[in-house]
């Protein structure tokens, strides 16, 4: 029961992932991020330490199709995980086991993939790249093309529940990662009964300020008070 978009943008970089679910805190166990690396989700039935591992041996030089497949192999229950990773250029890369619950599966786009489980209908996710790759948003930061898409997925849709009933987004979260930046931008909305909405606006006050943030833990010693800052920002 989550709809995921994965993002990158080859100008600037930037790798991100946007998750919506019915499940609390999604942001906690789900998504991992390497700025430059990749980008990844294990979901469905998550493990925090699939998509973990897979990040630590990226980082120990193995490639991500070899990253992707050992930490799926030493995964005890593969059969009810979804988990999908995103570099800067390769295509994705996507396991959906066997007890998934449908409508489950992906769908690509240019520099995007779509991936869900537990759905409402199988237009969410297309709906969702689709909405990614809007010609209207060409020019947009990514974090404003994810979101967009994850908003189209609701749309379309969204989650179904063991009854068919539509359940609520309550949770949600947003990476962003740069590369030579020291930190992620990561959003999240961890209860909630619409979380798709709140994440946008949450994104759109934090995103003035993660430049500050950068600043602060490059060097501290000559930037303004936040209340300066912001006062700085609507002047």
């Amino acid at each position: 029961m989550t709809f995921t978009i994965f993002g990158r943008d080859p100008s600037t970089g930037e790798l991100g992932i946007a998750i919506a679910t019915y499940s609390l805190a999604v942001g906690a166990t789900c998504p991992k991020i390497l700025p430059g690396i990749g980008v990844a989700t294990s979901q469905a039935s998550t493990n925090p330490a699939i998509a973990e591992e897979l990040m630590e041996l990226l980082e120990d030089g193995a490639s991500p199709v070899e990253a992707f497949m050992e930490a799926l192999a030493n995964d005890e229950h593969p059969e009810f995980r979804q988990v999908a990773f995103l570099g800067p250029k390769d295509k994705p890369l996507v396991h959906s086991g066997a007890n998934i619950k449908p409508a489950s599966g992906h769908v690509n786009g240019e520099n995007c993939i779509a991936v869900g489980n537990f759905l409402t209908n199988e237009n969410v996710l297309s709906a969702t790249t689709k909405a990614f790759t809007n010609v209207d948003l060409e020019g947009t930061p990514l974090a404003e093309k994810l979101l967009s898409a994850l908003e189209a997925g609701k749309q379309a849709g969204g989650q179904s529940g063991s009854d068919g009933s539509h359940l609520p987004e309550r949770s949600a979260c947003l990476l962003i990662g740069t590369p030579g930046e020291r930190f992620p931008i990561d959003i999240r909305i961890d209860v909630s009964t619409d979380a798709i909405p709140e994440l946008h606006s949450a994104y759109k006050t934090y995103a003035e300020m993660h430049p500050y943030y950068l600043q602060r833990a490059e060097n501290p010693a000559t930037l303004p008070s936040q209340n300066d800052w912001i006062n700085g920002l609507n002047s």
